[in-house]
């Protein structure tokens, strides 16, 4: 088990742009005044240069999105540049002729639902394949993952990448978010993932004991409830800046043992290391403490010794950031 603790300022403005979209689609105009309420501090309904440093990665946006070149950035010009934003980075399905792994777009019908997934394949597979999950932030889809994923990595390690699509762009991961329509319809996305695993077995050679999960903000939460629910079918998970949620860490008890990777910042206003509201606002459920989450994993998997903590080197001494491990 390893802890990676830093500010994280690319992954917090990540979750705040892929949460933003979210909040567009699924929610009504009071959720997005909470979410930007979060950034702007004197609560005058637009960012400045001063309130986006916050966010070190975020800033460069104000250029970019700022359409009436006054300074500051409106709910408006955020959206109109995050649809942009969107529309430039959307993926084709097809690889290069050159590529060395293969693409295909998978449809599964689960519960009524039409559920789509994108699976990596190597071209020259070698034996049963370990096969590993790629699960998108809140607002987001398989297809911007695999856009940016481990294509390049599925032939030379031999592994199966694979990317789903939440239901209307978010996981159902037991928060029970009032804001979120997936978990408000409670739409069983652990039987979604079972019948995906299922569908790759009859697609390919799988190594069903070497099954893994990794997501970022909405994607990372669902992996820990999958560990909560499915740890009979993953070997580990490795969720980014996504806690345990508050209703599932109360009856937290995996089937089996479960590896576990954490990535998570501790400045991080949307995704609370210490716990808390989502975003601030209970709309976006809550989330436990981070150092509680993880007791709950060493106590499962039985594990007593104390940690060994490790800062890493200082590569940027300017960036405001240091990783721990």
């Amino acid at each position: 088990m390893i802890l990676l603790r830093t500010a994280f300022f690319l992954g917090v403005s990540v979750s705040f742009l892929a949460g933003w979209s979210a909040a567009q689609e699924t929610s009504p105009l009071p959720f997005q005044a909470d979410r930007f309420k979060q950034i702007d501090k004197n609560g005058d309904g637009k960012l400045s240069r001063q309130e986006l440093a916050q966010l070190p990665a975020l800033e460069w946006v104000l250029a970019a999105a700022d359409h009436d070149k006054d300074g500051f950035l409106t709910v408006q010009e955020l959206q109109v540049w995050r649809n942009q934003w969107a529309a430039r980075r959307t993926p084709a399905i097809t690889p290069p002729p050159d590529a060395t792994y293969v693409q295909t777009e998978h449809r599964l019908v689960v519960d009524g639902r039409e559920r789509t997934y994108i699976v990596q394949a190597p071209k020259k597979p070698r034996g049963p394949l370990p096969v590993v999950f790629f699960f998108h932030g809140g607002g987001g889809r398989g297809a911007n993952m695999a856009a940016v994923g481990f294509r390049e990595m599925v032939a030379k390690e031999q592994f199966l990448a694979v990317y789903p699509d939440g239901w209307r762009g978010n996981w159902n991961d037991g928060r029970n978010a009032p804001r979120i329509r997936s978990q408000q319809e409670g739409v069983d996305d652990v039987k979604f993932i079972r019948e995906i695993v299922e569908d790759l077995a009859h697609r390919y050679e799988i190594d069903r004991s070497r099954i893994f999960a990794t997501g970022a903000s909405n994607g990372g939460i669902f992996c820990h409830y999958l560990a909560a629910k499915a740890a009979d079918l993953f070997a580990g998970i490795a969720p980014v800046i996504g806690g345990l949620a508050e209703p599932v860490a109360s009856t937290f008890k995996p089937s089996h043992p479960i590896s576990l990777l954490v990535i998570q910042g501790d400045a991080d206003p949307l995704v609370p290391i210490g716990g808390g509201p989502i975003a601030g606002s209970d709309r976006g459920g809550r989330v436990i403490a981070t150092e509680e989450m993880l007791k709950k994993y060493l106590a499962h998997n039985g594990i007593i010794d104390p940690p060994l903590v490790e800062e890493l080197p200082d590569r940027d001494p300017n960036d405001g950031t240091i990783t721990e491990i």
